[in-house]
C-alpha cells in the first residue's frame, strides 16, 4: 500500500473525546443537580446571640429572639437546613431575656439598692 503524498501531510484523527493541550474539561458545568441552599445564617445568628446574651445582660438575646423567628420562617417546610438551630436559638434568647430581666426587677426593687460582693462593707447598714 503505498502512502501518497496528500495522505502523509494530514495529521491523524484525534481519539474521542479529545482534548487539545492545556485545555481541560469542567465537569457538569450544564447538567448536573443544583447545589444545595446552606444553612440559614438568621438561624446561626439566632442561636449565636442568644448563647452571648446569657453572659452580657441579656442584651444580643433580644436579637436571639428576633433573628431565631426570622430563622423560623426561612426554614418552613424543610425549604432551607437550621430549623433546629432556629429553634435553639429562639429558646434559649427567650430564657436568657426572661432570666436577665428577673435579675434587673430584683436589683431594681430592691430597697436598699445595695449588692454585697463578698466581704464588702460598702452595704453595712
Amino acid at each position: 500500500m503505498a502512502l501518497t503524498y496528500a495522505a502523509m501531510s494530514m495529521p491523524p484523527p484525534n481519539p474521542p473525546n479529545y482534548q487539545p493541550p492545556g485545555y481541560q474539561q469542567y465537569g457538569g458545568q450544564f447538567g448536573g443537580p443544583p447545589a444545595a441552599p446552606g444553612t440559614s445564617g438568621m438561624a446561626i445568628a439566632s442561636l449565636v446571640c442568644s448563647l452571648v446574651g446569657l453572659f452580657l445582660c441579656g442584651v444580643p438575646a433580644i436579637l436571639g429572639v428576633i433573628f431565631g423567628g426570622v430563622g423560623l420562617s426561612q426554614t418552613k417546610d424543610n425549604a432551607r437546613p437550621g430549623r433546629g438551630l432556629a429553634v435553639a436559638g429562639l429558646v434559649i434568647g427567650v430564657l436568657a431575656v426572661l432570666a436577665w430581666g428577673a435579675l434587673w426587677i430584683a436589683v431594681a426593687t430592691d430597697p436598699d439598692h445595695c449588692i454585697q460582693f463578698g466581704s464588702s462593707t460598702a452595704c453595712n447598714d
